[in-house]
């Protein structure tokens, strides 16, 4: 019993951090799933400068609507990672019980499990690099509906403060032509400017980081030097999105290189033991 202590307790602080982890995950899943406040919160920091300019509250009924948007958008991502984040806990509580009692049974039950979980991220890595565009594609997709439904900013519906939101950072004006805004007004008023025969919305043209238009005459006269009409957001909404999860995909493949290592190491402290 004691030739495997050394690996049995190398087993029991790595189950300790892999609870951690997992009951992190529950959390962070819980919060894309019903919290409410907490993406909120998030939301307010991120819409703030816009907000302003146009004039609008942070607790008005457009804002709620986009939270509610954004939440049944999350909400299968967080019911994967509260999915996960359980898991993670109860193989990690096998895995600690195994190795506090050096029960052979018990370890290799957490080995098998380990594997199982390990063939899931296998399966998950494998989907989402064969189907990576398709997911980008998914997105672009929401995009357009918004373009498509964009009226004006002043008019503060979801679309149009979705349109405003995310053009402006991305350096780019419709999905895939200028002229996609089939529903636009053709009169505005942005940081209380009044705007009227406009040729394309407002958040076409040039602007900072707080929302300010910087593009000289824009939006009174669109060219390519005070406007991005020249620019669509396909590609650089797609990649933006693929970009971080490809983070994500990067953490999976880590943590299938991790699971395999602790189920070989699981595997080798049952048989320490049995020599």
């Amino acid at each position: 019993m004691l030739c495997n202590f050394p690996c049995r307790i190398v087993l029991i602080v790595i189950n300790t951090v892999t609870f951690i982890a997992g009951a992190a995950l529950l959390i962070v899943g819980a919060l894309l799933i019903w919290g409410k406040g907490a993406v909120n919160a998030i939301l307010t920091q991120f819409l703030t400068p816009l907000l302003k300019i146009i004039h609008v509250s942070p607790d008005a009924t457009q804002i709620t609507e986009l939270l509610s948007r954004i939440l049944t958008t999350t909400a299968p991502i967080g019911m994967a990672l509260l999915c996960l984040g359980a898991a993670c806990a109860i193989v990690s509580l096998i895995g600690y019980c195994g190795a506090c009692c050096n029960y052979k049974i018990i370890l290799y039950l957490y080995a098998a499990l380990i594997g199982v979980l390990a063939l899931a991220v296998l399966i998950i890595i494998i989907v989402y690099f064969a189907k990576r565009e398709a997911f980008g594609e998914i997105v672009v997709n929401l995009y357009a509906k918004s373009v498509n439904a964009y009226v004006s900013m002043q008019a503060n519906t979801v679309d149009s403060l979705i349109v405003g939101l995310i053009q402006p950072p991305l350096h780019c004006c419709g999905v895939d032509s200028k002229d996609d805004f089939k529903n636009m007004s053709k009169t505005d008023t942005y940081n209380g400017q009044n705007y009227e025969n406009l040729q394309y919305p407002v958040p076409c043209c040039m602007m900072n980081d707080k929302y300010a238009i910087t593009g000289p005459n824009c939006p009174q006269s669109f060219t390519t030097d005070n406007s991005y009409i020249n620019q669509t957001c396909r590609v650089p909404l797609t990649s933006q999105f693929l970009t971080y999860m490809n983070y994500a995909a990067y953490g999976l493949i880590a943590t299938f290189g991790i699971l395999i290592a602790l189920m070989l190491f699981t595997i080798l402290t049952v048989c320490i033991d049995v020599i």
